[in-house]
């Protein structure tokens, strides 16, 4: 309530569980984040006076469910070295040195169960010393702390004095004076017995390839670049596996985002080399030359480097969809040059073949000067078909509109490269080349020539027939877009799954876990899969305020299984069918899952929100 209406918040909402809330408070697009944090902190101020003692308010770093960059795997080799003692290491060497990484936000530890000081009190030999358990609690807490002594004076020196009362061990503990006594001083060890033990309240487990283990959510600060953290942390990782006890194994290759990316780089180079060969079958099918090749295919690497100084002069970041808008533009970045290549390759032939020739350099002007406002026709054209993007507003123009700029300007520099260089190259490597070629046209564009013209004869002939066939078509393709399916992203390949299992509310740690691990053995068995990272619950300062009857389940598709993505999914939804009758089970992908939440705040893509005061009438509706 008191975050509720600070300035600029857009909408507040929150997600509750065992001895947690957690509250989203999103502010405007366009608003300074850190801004945003002061006001939301004077907020907490203020309202921390009115929570129940021992509760305190805190802000998360600065990161986002879209940060989660990296998840790291922590097991025993062998499988004897104890979940406790696994977490331990985890939180105390691999989580401070991940948050010693540039760029780090965040790093949180699922799995194991944290240390706490678990001492069990004798109740006959408590009231045989007179001493009360809150004078043993007390005596726990002064006995595991650090102290200053101050500083003693000798002479000239001045030495300080610390006290390390940090406990290690068991016996440490016991040995911690409850009640002093110039006779017989009451330690703890006599009134109880006191260890290092797992919590004894847990609020989630988790497992790394079918074993218990530790699980490491590495998250990201805003503005980072996520490959070269990655590279940062897979380093530190490589450190960190050399110093680390003998039977633990850092897997470091769970989930990656920055493969995400990398596969994305590499569709854009796939879609270069696709395109450049389409060109030259193209070309050379049409004209039969290698020089109009050659020409036309300068066109692709110099509006690409012409769109990456564009985006650099902008700060416009390279990112996945910025890629994804340059890869659907590969295509077109050669239409330009090839217009402006074939009417001047045709216009040196008709030269050659006239009675008085004009100078190669004239006539290469000529021809340029024809097809130049057609070339800038069409793309205006086709840039403004990708305009509607920029009128989109919230998270869809967030993502939608770096699609529609890379486009407009990678197409817009493959324009300036047709009316610049391209006739140049032409004016220096085709005049020879024309000559040298045959005088009458290949047989494919012949061939084309001949369909086209039975196609302008017949539709000149019957007009009215044309038009109403393109009219019905029109209605029809409509009718058919109405009927279909819309989603707000299409479907990435990742090169990953997440896998939820849901049990009834109310189920314990116990049997989760019990499910957890069936399903990791489960979804291992799979042909295509490498490595699997289960968390049940939650951790103990993660925002994911889920309860311990759901898993989450982070899945790496092996790369040279060479099974496509849908083969490999369709084997774990139908091991799952066959599993777990009965019980809510859903697959999707890493950033798909975190999009819906981050959207609406479920882990799911198709969500009903009923809203009202009535918490009762809520759940009938929501039955219904």
């Amino acid at each position: 309530q008191a975050v509720n209406g600070a300035p600029g918040i857009w909408r507040v909402r929150s997600s509750s569980g065992m001895g947690l809330s957690a509250v989203y408070a999103e502010f405007e697009w366009g608003t300074d984040l850190l801004r945003n944090r002061q006001v939301v902190q004077e907020r907490l101020t203020s309202a921390a006076a009115n929570l129940p003692p021992g509760v305190v308010p805190h802000m998360a770093p600065v990161s986002s469910l879209m940060g989660q960059i990296q998840l790291v795997g922590i097991r025993s080799r062998s499988g004897r070295t104890d979940p406790t003692a696994v977490r331990a290491w985890a939180d105390q060497v691999l989580r401070l040195r991940l948050l010693s990484v540039p760029g780090v936000a965040q790093v949180i530890t699922t799995g194991g169960a944290p240390r706490q000081i678990e001492a069990t009190v004798d109740a006959d030999r408590l009231a045989a010393a007179e001493v009360t358990l809150a004078e043993v609690a007390a005596a726990l807490r002064a006995a595991n702390e650090a102290g200053s002594g101050g500083v003693l004076p000798l002479g000239t020196r001045g030495p300080l004095v610390s006290v390390t009362g940090r406990a290690t061990s068991d016996e440490a503990l016991g040995r911690a004076v409850v009640r002093d006594d110039p006779r017989r001083p009451v330690l703890v060890a006599d009134v109880a017995t006191v260890r290092f033990a797992p919590a004894a309240v847990r609020t989630g487990s988790a497992g790394v390839d079918g074993r218990e283990g530790v699980v490491a959510v590495v998250l990201k600060q805003p503005e980072t670049d996520t490959i070269a953290l990655t590279r940062r942390i897979q380093d530190e990782l490589a450190l960190l596996a050399r110093t680390a006890p003998a039977d633990l194994e850092v897997l470091p290759e769970i989930y990656r985002q920055a493969d995400f990316i990398q596969r994305a780089v590499d569709n854009v180079s796939e879609a270069v080399r696709d395109g450049a060969i389409l060109v030259l079958l193209v070309l050379f099918l049409f004209l039969l030359n290698a020089r109009t090749t050659l020409i036309t295919l300068t066109a692709i690497p110099l509006s690409v480097a012409v769109t990456a100084l564009v985006f650099h002069l902008a700060g416009i970041s390279i990112n996945t969809m910025t890629l994804g808008g340059l890869a659907v533009a590969i295509g077109a970045l050669v239409d330009d040059a090839i217009v402006d290549v074939e009417n001047v390759f045709r216009r040196l032939r008709e030269n050659r073949r006239m009675a008085v020739r004009r100078a190669p350099l004239a006539i290469v002007f000529l021809a340029s000067s024809e097809v130049r406002k057609p070339i800038l026709i069409g793309t205006v054209l086709v840039a403004a078909v990708y305009l509607p993007l920029f009128a989109l507003g919230g998270m869809e123009g967030r993502l939608f509109t770096p699609i529609g700029i890379t486009y407009i300007v990678s197409i817009s520099a493959s324009l300036l490269v047709a009316l610049t260089v391209t006739p140049v190259l032409c004016a220096w490597l085709l005049p020879r080349a024309a000559a040298r070629a045959a005088g009458r046209d290949p047989w494919a564009v012949r061939a084309l020539q001949r369909g086209a013209d039975a196609l302008i004869r017949g539709s000149l002939r019957h007009p009215v027939a044309v038009a109403g066939g393109l009219g019905a078509l029109c209605v029809i393709a409509l009718g058919l877009l109405s009927l279909r399916g819309t989603e707000f992203l299409p479907p990435f390949n990742e090169g990953s799954a997440q896998v939820n299992l849901v049990l009834p509310p109310g189920t314990g740690l116990h049997t989760s876990e019990q499910f957890g691990r069936r399903l990791e053995r489960v979804v291992l068995e799979v042909p295509g899969v490498a490595h699997a990272a289960r968390r049940t619950g939650r951790a103990e300062g993660d925002e994911h305020t889920m309860d311990v009857n759901v898993t989450e389940m982070v899945v790496s598709f092996d790369p040279a299984s060479r099974r496509p993505r849908e083969a490999v999914l369709g084997d774990i939804r139908a091991a799952l069918r066959r599993e777990f009758p009965g019980v809510t089970t859903m697959t999707e992908q890493p950033l798909a899952h975190l999009l819906s939440h981050m959207l609406s705040g479920v882990y799911a893509q198709v969500a009903i929100k009923v809203e009202g005061e009535d918490l009762g009438v809520l759940r009938r509706l929501a039955r219904e």
